[in-house]
């Protein structure tokens, strides 16, 4: 009878502890999704720029299908000519730097946080 109050016992605390971790779970999921709809930026407008401290001019600037670019296994999925204005969203690391989600008549996809410029006001 001890044997089977036993795993009685250990099977209740199994069932528990299972519970428990579900409930936090969901809590958890939606902490994190309510800390992504927090933290995700509002669009903007920015004007992509080939221009580095008046020296180096890149005419024309890759936008890759995933953070990181060719390092990183994303294909190439636009090229887009230096002053275009795109819209600007979330941004992400990828390999030690980062990088945006851009969208544009030209392409959508992701670029290096170094080509993006705010726009001359």
């Amino acid at each position: 009878m001890g044997t089977v109050r036993s795993r009685l016992i250990l099977l209740v605390a199994v069932m528990v502890a299972a519970s428990l971790a579900l409930g936090a779970g969901g809590a958890l999921a939606q902490d994190k999704d309510a800390a992504a709809t927090e933290k995700a930026p509002a669009p903007k407008k920015m004007i992509l720029s080939g221009i580095f401290s008046s020296v180096l001019r890149v005419p024309e600037i890759a936008i890759w299908s995933c953070p990181g670019g060719q390092m990183a296994g994303c294909s190439r999925v636009a090229v887009i000519k230096s002053g275009t204005e795109v819209m600007r969203y979330e941004k992400e690391e990828a390999r030690g730097e980062y990088w945006y989600r851009i969208e544009s008549p030209e392409g959508n996809g992701w670029v290096h946080d170094i080509f993006l410029k705010a726009p001359d006001t």
